[in-house]
């Protein structure tokens, strides 16, 4: 493997408030699924929770990649996670008052989910200003390492056990977390963007994304398959509490346990994700990773232990940060800079758009016709985002290349 070489001081400063938010995502990650049992007992209630977080991506997505490119990316993100801490903080005086409702929980999830637009579109964005183009693999590497260490891993597990301690307790940790990751980017003096146009309007920017994306086959087919993918997905983990703790019988500690063993999986596939595809390339990689979530789907309509419902989440974390890493290098070299806030901001408009839908979706197979349904729910749609995908692959080679990132196989 070649020699990587250091990626910076502002990049470690940007890498190190990426993980602080996001540890705190993990930590509410963990114990929102948690508040909301405790609020309802009907799984589409359950579902809506995690869709709110992720409809903001639908209603939003494009404007909010307009306001990226058109704003300071570094501002943008400090007022981002700011705005979340405020917001993580009503819900934690609504718990210290006894007055949280489900509905609460459901507004405030919709407002942490607009915050994100803005911060993940920003951040995305400002990675190439931060490294060089032969750069991205090895810093979206260490990105998703971060957030999947953090988040998937240390977060939820941290956040479950933190609720079974007090209800407001991992709340208060995660506000904190983005007052923390705010300052760590107030350090940060090198421009998140090249050359900003505010001549143009608004709806003018958001149409000139979406037209490059629209037009972009490789780019166009892989959005399209990331969202069946994501639909399927959250068709499974919308209503994986009502599988692990109401049907097999686990304590709210041991449902954190569990998503932190299982998204142990993710924190291997980004240790080995740059060799897996030098050893066999980007296409060959990006188009076994469906059929792997497919059989991880199964194992949860099958499960009859936690363990085998934390084995199938270690197998889908590997596999979604195997294609993360690639994907997101192509997205981000495949894209002239100044588009490249809205070109982020429309795919995942389009990819995380279809999230909510899949959570409601299993919720309501899950109340009528049980999680295990759900499951094998998912497993069929994600095989059709097996199809599309391996369609959108065949453009691989004659998409537009920047310094060799893409089109490498």
């Amino acid at each position: 493997m070649k020699h990587q070489e250091p990626l910076g001081g502002e990049f470690r400063r940007f890498l190190v408030a990426a993980a602080s938010s996001n540890l705190g995502d993990g930590i509410r990650l963990g114990a929102l699924p948690l508040l909301a049992i405790t609020l309802t007992d009907d799984a589409r209630l359950v579902g809506l929770v995690s869709a709110s977080t992720m409809l903001p991506w639908l209603l939003l997505g494009p404007l909010g990649g307009a306001v990226v490119d058109r704003g300071d990316r570094r501002r943008l993100m400090i007022a981002g996670q700011l705005g979340r801490a405020v917001a993580v903080s009503l819900l934690v005086a609504l718990l210290a008052t006894d007055s949280a409702t489900i509905w609460w929980v459901v507004i405030v999830a919709f407002v942490l989910g607009s915050g994100e637009v803005i911060v993940d579109s920003s951040s995305q964005a400002a990675v190439p200003q931060l490294v060089r183009p032969d750069q991205l693999d090895q810093a979206n590497s260490r990105l998703i390492t971060a957030i999947t260490v953090l988040n998937d891993v240390v977060g939820v597990a941290l956040g479950a056990v933190l609720f079974s301690l007090a209800t407001s307790l991992p709340f208060v940790i995660d506000a904190a977390t983005f007052v923390v990751g705010a300052g760590l980017l107030a350090t940060i003096r090198r421009p998140l963007q090249g050359g900003r146009d505010t001549s143009t309007t608004v709806r003018s920017d958001i149409a000139s994304g979406m037209r490059f994306l629209f037009r972009h086959r490789l780019l166009r087919g892989m959005m399209i398959a990331v969202a069946t993918s994501n639909l399927a997905g959250n068709t499974a983990f919308g209503v994986l509490v009502v599988l692990v703790v109401q049907e097999l019988g686990a304590t709210e500690a041991m449902f954190g346990l569990l998503l932190g063993l299982g998204a142990l999986g993710g924190v291997l596939g980004s240790l080995l994700v740059a060799r897996i595809i030098e050893r066999f390339g980007r296409r060959a990689v990006l188009t076994s990773l469906p059929v792997v979530l497919i059989v991880s789907y199964l194992m949860n309509a099958v499960a009859v232990a936690p363990w085998m419902v934390a084995a199938s989440f270690f197998v889908a974390s590997f596999t979604v940060v195997c294609f993360n890493v690639p994907g997101q290098s192509i997205r981000q070299a495949a894209t002239p800079e100044h588009l490249l806030g809205r070109v982020v901001a429309s795919y995942r408009m389009v990819g995380m758009g279809a999230a909510p839908i899949g959570a409601l979706l299993g919720g309501f197979v899950a109340e009528a016709a049980g999680v295990r349904t759900a499951n094998l729910a998912a497993a069929g749609i994600q095989c059709v985002a097996w199809v599309v995908l391996v369609g959108a692959l065949r453009h691989l080679d004659d998409a537009a290349t920047i310094d060799g990132v893409v089109g490498i196989d």
